[in-house]
C-alpha cells in the first residue's frame, strides 16, 4: 500500500506539535522535512530544530529532503537526530536556469560521480537510508547508474522551494521509467513523489509506480486529515 508523508513545511507552525500528532493519529506513514539553504533553491526553510521537535513528538519515520548546495554539511546533524532517510540532489554542481515557474538547478550529466558515491556512502555510514532527488527538468535516466546504491528515489513534481505549487505532469513519465528500471534490474529502492500531490492525482501516481506520496498543502489544508488519508489509501 502507498505511504503518505505529510510535509510539515505546510503545517501551522503556531501549533506544530498538534499538527504532527494529528498526522500520526490519522494514519500518515512518515514525516517529510524540507531543508532549504536559499542557494540551491530560492527559499530558506527551518533547520534541525524543527526536525528535533518532530522526532520527539512522533515515532513515525522521518525523511530529510536536502535542497542544499553542500549536503555533506548536514548529514551528521540529521542522522544524529534519528532521521531515517536523507536525500540530496543529483543536480548539485549542475546548472541553474529558468524553467516553468521560476529558476531551478538541472543537470545533463553528473557533475562529479565520485562525490555522489561518497555522499551516498556517508549517509549509509551514519546509519540513515540514502536517497537521491531529481528536479523536474532533469532526465530521470541520469539517476539510473546510482540507483543500486540508494534506498530512495525522490522525484520532484514542482520546482523545489515553495509549498502549494501546481503539479508538473511530465513527472508521470519519469515515474513510469523509474519503476520499470527498478523492476527490470530487480532493485529495491522506494520511489517518492513530492510537489502538487493531492486527491486529484494520487491514484494516477500510484498506478505509475509511486510508493510514497509527499502531501503538504493538500494534507494540512484538508478539512479532514483522516478522510484525506483514507481516500488515497483506498
Amino acid at each position: 500500500m502507498v505511504k503518505i508523508a505529510p510535509s510539515i513545511l505546510a503545517a501551522d507552525f503556531s501549533r506544530l506539535g498538534e499538527e504532527i500528532r494529528a498526522a500520526e493519529n490519522v494514519g500518515a506513514d512518515m514525516i517529510h522535512l524540507d531543508i532549504m539553504d536559499g542557494h540551491f533553491v530560492p527559499n530558506l526553510s527551518y533547520g534541525s530544530v524543527v526536525a528535533k521537535i518532530s522526532k520527539r513528538i512522533t515515532g513515525l519515520p522521518h525523511d530529510a529532503h536536502l535542497m542544499v548546495s553542500e549536503p555533506e554539511n548536514h548529514f551528521e546533524t540529521f542522522a544524529r537526530l534519528g532521521v531515517e532517510y536523507i536525500a540530496f540532489h543529483i543536480e548539485i554542481g549542475g546548472i541553474r536556469k529558468n524553467w516553468e515557474r521560476g529558476w531551478v538547478y538541472t543537470a545533463e550529466k553528473i557533475a562529479d560521480e565520485r562525490r555522489m558515491l561518497d555522499l551516498i556512502a556517508d549517509i549509509r555510514k551514519s546509519r540513515a537510508h540514502p536517497g537521491l532527488a531529481v528536479n523536474p527538468p532533469t532526465e530521470v535516466e541520469l539517476s539510473f547508474p546510482l540507483l543500486e546504491e540508494v534506498d530512495l528515489l525522490l522525484l520532484m513534481s514542482v520546482n523545489p522551494g515553495f509549498a502549494g505549487q501546481e503539479f508538473i505532469p511530465t513527472v508521470y513519465d519519469k515515474l513510469r521509467k523509474a519503476a520499470k528500471y527498478r523492476k527490470d534490474n530487480q532493485l529495491r529502492f522506494e520511489i517518492m513523489v513530492d510537489g502538487g500531490v493531492g486527491l486529484g492525482n494520487a491514484d494516477k501516481l500510484i498506478d505509475a509506480g509511486a510508493d510514497i506520496l509527499v502531501a503538504g498543502s493538500s494534507f494540512f489544508g484538508a478539512t479532514d486529515y483522516g478522510e484525506f488519508v483514507r481516500t488515497i489509501k483506498s
